[in-house]
């Protein structure tokens, strides 16, 4: 066998096995529920709102960079349990003064943070409240 043979041998075969790099997005998203109606006993549904994307070059370095950017995900959501948490002392102090009563219905809670990967960046996002039927 010839050299140019064992070379073009050695190629087919890497090539073979190779994953052809595709570039794909991290994407952060928020989500933030809503309460729906009473209908039925009542019902939420959820937006998830895109925040923050990154371009990668393929989806094995957009799963490093996710396991890298964990933390910033989990900052947000302690972010958010935070502010929700002011947002609700305030309504509570605000009533109290009032002398009116504090409903939790349609109490939403704070929003929470998740992290993907995908081929377009927003493409799971939902922005658009349902309706019931």
């Amino acid at each position: 066998m010839s050299d140019d043979n064992i070379f073009l041998q050695a190629w087919n075969e890497i090539i073979e096995d190779r994953e052809v790099a595709q570039e794909c997005y991290l994407s952060i998203y928020q989500v933030e529920s809503y309460y729906g109606g009473p209908e039925e006993g009542g019902w939420w549904g959820y937006l998830h709102i895109l925040k923050e994307y990154c371009k990668c070059s393929s989806r094995e370095a957009a799963e490093m960079l996710m396991k890298k950017l964990q933390e910033r995900c989990e900052q947000l959501n302690n972010e958010a349990k935070i502010a929700d948490g002011e947002d609700c002392l305030r309504h509570m102090e605000r009533a109290d003064r009032r002398g009116e009563d504090v409903s939790d219905d349609g109490y939403d809670g704070p929003s929470t943070y998740y992290m993907t990967i995908e081929s377009v960046p927003g493409e799971n996002q939902v922005t658009t409240k349902s309706h019931y039927e």
